[in-house]
């Protein structure tokens, strides 16, 4: 009995470490484009359709939204490890290090003891060989890819194509500069995930949701394939961010996706006017814990 005791107890222990070993691991990539897009884009392509972009900053939303993305995974209740989160934003850093000191708002270094979050700049060959490297996690795993841009679209004779500008877009190289919805496709069929999630806030973007979705793939767009993608626009109640005196914008999208996510908007609110963020996950599932 005592021998059987111990092979039961020894079992155990085996069973107990193979389930840690294939336990289920979630990774993100979550994707900064260009804040400060220049004339080479068309106005059509740009974000906010190039409207109120700050001389000198750019358009600060796109660090916002990517920022709130990263903390939401992060910091909250869905599991992701910040080893298992890359970060491809812009130039290579962190728009808070980039335009000196935020306050500590929007910055990861005082609340959670990380010098910064960006991993690399968010450029053409930087994105595809990330989704490169994310064909190596499991068939168990769960992905989410995150992605704020400046869009367009094409129209081919055969077809007509989504894409985001990267960082670096250059008219004389339109494909080192941009990912096309049917890239993007291209990758993440090589990636095993049983569930990938992709969200995509981005003007003209409504192509990746039809060309990228399939039994395993979720997708979300901001807009349409022919439709501009906006700065919130606190209508009808207030939905930028106002803190320390000043305004921290977000995406319209964006935030109407992260706040019954994470239950509060991004400046602590819990309710929509009357309605508690809460009651939009009704059904408790989650997108980002499917």
């Amino acid at each position: 009995m005592k021998y059987k005791k111990q092979l039961i107890a020894v079992l155990v222990a085996m069973l107990v470490a193979i389930s840690a070993v294939n336990a289920q691991q979630k990774y993100a990539l979550i994707i900064g484009g260009d804040y400060k897009p220049g004339d080479e884009i068309p106005v059509n392509h740009k974000w906010n359709n190039g409207i109120d972009m700050d001389e000198d900053m750019g358009y600060a939303e796109f660090w916002h939204d990517t920022y709130l993305m990263w903390e939401l995974l992060f910091d909250h209740k869905y599991g992701y490890s910040n080893e298992n989160i890359k970060v491809l934003f812009a130039g290579g850093e962190d728009y808070s290090i980039t335009f000196g000191p935020y306050d500590d708002h929007y910055e990861s270094e005082p609340d959670y003891d990380i010098e910064f979050i960006t991993d690399d700049a968010a450029t053409k060959t930087n994105v595809m060989d990330a989704l490169g490297d994310l064909a190596d996690i499991d068939e168990q795993d769960y992905l989410f890819i995150w992605i704020m841009s400046n869009g367009g679209n094409t129209v081919p004779s055969e077809n007509e194509w989504s894409y985001v500008y990267l960082w670096g877009y250059d008219p004389e190289d339109l494909d080192a500069g941009r990912l096309y919805d049917y890239e993007l496709k291209d990758k993440l069929d090589d990636i095993l995930a049983h569930k990938k999630v992709v969200v995509v806030q981005a003007p003209n973007s409504g192509k990746f949701a039809t060309t990228l979705q399939d039994d395993n793939t979720i997708v979300y767009t901001s807009s349409g394939v022919d439709e501009p993608a906006s700065r919130a626009n606190d209508t009808p109640y207030d939905e930028n961010e106002e803190w320390g005196g000043d305004t921290y914008y977000h995406g319209e999208f964006g935030y109407h996706f992260y706040s019954p996510l994470n239950g509060t908007d991004p400046g602590g609110n819990t309710h929509y006017g009357n309605d508690p963020f809460s009651s939009a996950n009704a059904n408790d599932d989650d997108v980002l814990n499917l």
